[in-house]
């Protein structure tokens, strides 16, 4: 059996005001904040594609709403919301048809008959609930939207979410402002996202196997962006609303590989919603225990998803072609997952929220469901631990009083395409953590060990984190991108081997001559 890792088994950090720039080789590169961008880094030419990023205050509510979005650019898919009640109507019945018309400005349908049908609404919902009381969601705390997003002090953070596009260099940031800003490469500009209903963004996705459609969750439902790029982006840009009763705020919003159906959660239902986006309509997959759901993640290959509830209990679903779905319910002794990801070949590792806090992969070949019991650690279908996260103190040689610690409580865990690096953020710690993994040929892991703790500057803690999406097979190249405290979000690359004998040469006579310079270090991580 492989043996459990841990923080401890890192490396001690620098304890200086440069920020981990690289990891090349197996050697950290260091650097401060007026050379991090120069060209005669060893590491820029990996990052020349990429969009300098850094969010300030001052680009919080500014002048620039004049140029974003707002309501009046909305593009409503029928012409007529009388004929879009009565087709919904028609198809589904009096109650999903009396919503419809609660959801339309009043203006649209007259103030009369949305009034009616707002407080016909609302007796529905009550009907529903069995319960003459309003349940809210704290604004804060256990069980609130801050407590389950995957960024560190959600409520505060300038950056709160950020995502990567499957295909092409493309990165769409949702800042604290409930603005998204899209950067694209070869594309000049930055196109601006603005919707009146944007609020409490808490997650974005790209939707693969297109290049301009965004999936938004928000307070009151999902906003689905057709992203316009260029110079007139701002004014060509159009969003399109979906909601499905009782179900908000939405928390996590998920496309599959193929781009065709789209999964919700909500902390307040139990149920998640699969959507199809063409047809505006969504069907809530039905689950009872656990409570209302976090988050949720496909596999890379489609074939299973997972679904996190507020409880102990996480759910796996086998996603069967031309079968109904079927799921496995499983359970974490305490707390509740805080964070999951796929891997390749159908390898999932998931983190809980109890202290000590530990990673766990599970091995999801096809019998992963038979019902036969076992109680060994090598069986396919147990959870088995591979990282103890329980916190480790690192001490400055120069300054004993001077310490930084790492791990505790999970707040983010993303692995790269390749299934060869995991990064993982904490929610009292200043430092990301990479390890090193490798999947074997039946969906285990094989190997893992320390990889680098990367810092920020002086005071930065990192916000979120993800790998970049448009991996190309058999690249040595990774590269992280973190979204920090103070608004720089840094791409880190991570080259395991050098592509050919010149980059070689090339590296080694920047690494000489950068050696001596009071900016920038390198370092072995082991």
């Amino acid at each position: 059996m492989m043996k459990i890792s841990s923080l401890g088994d890192f490396g001690n950090p620098l304890f200086d005001n440069r920020t981990t720039a690289s990891l090349i080789n197996d050697s950290l590169i260091y650097c401060t904040r007026d050379q991090l961008n120069e060209e005669t880094q060893p590491f820029a030419v990996y990052l020349r594609d990429f969009p300098v990023v850094f969010v300030t205050y001052d680009m919080l509510a500014t002048r620039e709403s004049a140029r974003t979005l707002g309501a009046d650019l909305f593009l409503p898919v029928q012409d007529s919301v009388f004929k879009k009640i009565a087709s919904i109507w028609r198809e589904k019945g009096i109650v999903d048809a009396i919503r419809i018309a609660a959801n339309e400005e009043p203006q649209r349908i007259t103030p009369v008959i949305h009034w009616i049908a707002t407080r016909l609404t609302r007796v529905l919902d009550l009907i529903e609930k069995g319960t003459y009381r309003i349940e809210r969601l704290p604004i804060s705390g256990s069980g609130s939207v801050a407590d389950v997003a995957s960024t560190r002090d959600w409520a505060t953070a300038l950056i709160r979410c950020i995502s990567w596009h499957p295909h092409w260099t493309r990165l769409a940031i949702a800042t604290r402002d409930d603005r998204i800003r899209v950067f694209s490469k070869d594309i000049s500009g930055v196109a601006i996202l603005k919707h009146n209903a944007q609020k409490s963004v808490c997650c974005i996705n790209w939707r693969p196997n297109s290049g301009r459609e965004l999936a938004v969750a928000c307070q009151s439902g999902i906003l689905i962006w057709t992203v316009e790029l260029g110079a007139a982006s701002n004014s060509l840009s159009h969003a399109l609303l979906l909601k499905y009763k009782n179900h908000a705020p939405v928390t996590s919003v998920t496309w599959n590989p193929e781009g065709d159906l789209l999964v919700s959660s909500s902390l307040s239902d139990s149920n998640m919603i699969i959507w199809d986006v063409s047809k505006e309509t969504g069907v809530p997959l039905k689950r009872v225990g656990g409570g209302g759901l976090c988050f949720t993640r496909w596999s890379s290959n489609g074939s299973r998803l997972l679904s996190s509830t507020c409880g102990k209990v996480f759910r796996v679903w086998n996603i069967g072609t031309g079968s109904p779905w079927v799921s496995e319910k499983w359970t974490v002794p305490n707390g509740r997952v805080a964070a999951a990801c796929f891997g390749p070949k159908l390898t999932l590792l998931f983190a809980s929220t109890e202290d000590p806090a530990m990673v766990f992969y599970l091995p999801l070949e096809e019998h992963i469901f038979d019902v036969k019991k076992s109680s060994s650690l090598d069986d396919i279908k147990v959870a088995i631990p591979l990282i103890d996260l329980s916190k480790c103190t690192f001490t400055n040689p120069d300054d004993e009083e001077e310490e930084v610690t790492v791990g505790g409580r999970v707040i983010s865990m993303d692995w790269d395409p390749s299934g060869r690096y995991l990064a993982l953020i904490f929610q009292e710690s200043p430092l990301v953590a990479v390890f090193k993994t490798k999947v074997g040929a039946t969906s285990r892991v094989t190997d893992l060990k320390p990889g680098c703790l990367i810092k920020g500057f002086s005071a930065e803690v990192p916000s979120c984190i993800q790998f970049y999406q448009n991996y190309v097979k058999d690249s040595e190249i990774v590269r992280l991108t973190i979204a920090w405290s103070s608004g720089r979000v840094q791409h880190f690359p991570i080259i395991s081997a050098i592509e050919n004998r010149t980059d070689l040469c090339k590296l080694s006579h920047l690494s000489n001559s950068l050696a001596g310079s009071p900016s920038i270090s390198h370092y072995s991580s082991f």
